[in-house]
């Protein structure tokens, strides 16, 4: 049985220009969001899945929604698609975190990376489940979601470990397209929609 995902990260929001944390909460498009999120509902209808999955957040919801006007096509909010919760650090810049004494911590696979807030184990694990689920059914699943959850499918997708996650680059609208058969993944395509201009410096905070 062959499952296909099309795996896409949010647009560009306000959050993701100004450096800031944001798991739980909503953030508006920039003007370049704006953008990227008309190229992505094209993307998606151009690759015409069976099903789109979004996560419940309006940042991938609106794209979702939209693709899945255009195409006629079912659509599921799935709260496994939900971004890490960042607890304490929820809103913060990385500066803002450290001003504030939050202990803070991508490091460790288990404990929170901040009080109140979820594990990067935790957030494979729901990844990891929902795709399961996608896997034993077979099909092309469009899956609308955040940078956090978007590392842990290819994780779990490709077989790779959970500090593995750091080895992708992903940014606001990035597209991945994975192959799943017999047993184990394939990364069939990795890119950015057209007409995006040049990508943040690598050394920003990623999981926004």
């Amino acid at each position: 049985m062959k499952t296909r995902f099309l795996i896409v990260r949010h647009p560009e929001t306000t959050a993701n220009a100004e450096g800031r944390y944001i798991g739980r909460g909503d953030t508006p498009y920039t003007e370049l969001g704006t953008r990227q999120a008309r190229l992505l509902v094209a993307e998606i209808v151009r690759w015409r899945p069976d099903r789109i999955f979004t996560s419940p957040l309006r940042r991938t919801a609106e794209v979702a929604e939209e693709a899945a006007r255009v195409l006629g096509a079912s659509i599921v909010a799935d709260e496994r698609l939900t971004e890490l919760d960042f607890g304490q650090a929820e809103g913060l810049t990385l500066g803002e975190v450290e001003a504030a004494g939050i202990v803070f911590d991508f490091h460790n696979e288990q404990s929170p990376v901040a009080p109140g807030g979820e594990s990067r184990a935790d957030i494979f694990q729901r990844s990891k489940l929902f795709s399961l689920e996608q896997e034993a059914l077979g099909g092309r699943f469009a899956v609308v979601t955040h940078g956090g959850v978007f590392r842990s499918l290819l994780v779990h997708l490709l077989g790779l470990p959970l500090d593995a996650i750091w080895a992708f680059d992903i940014r606001p609208a990035q597209v991945a397209e994975v192959l799943y058969v017999d047993g184990r993944g394939i990364l069939m395509a990795f890119r950015r929609p057209a007409g995006e201009t040049a990508p943040v410096a690598p050394d920003e905070p990623q999981a926004l």
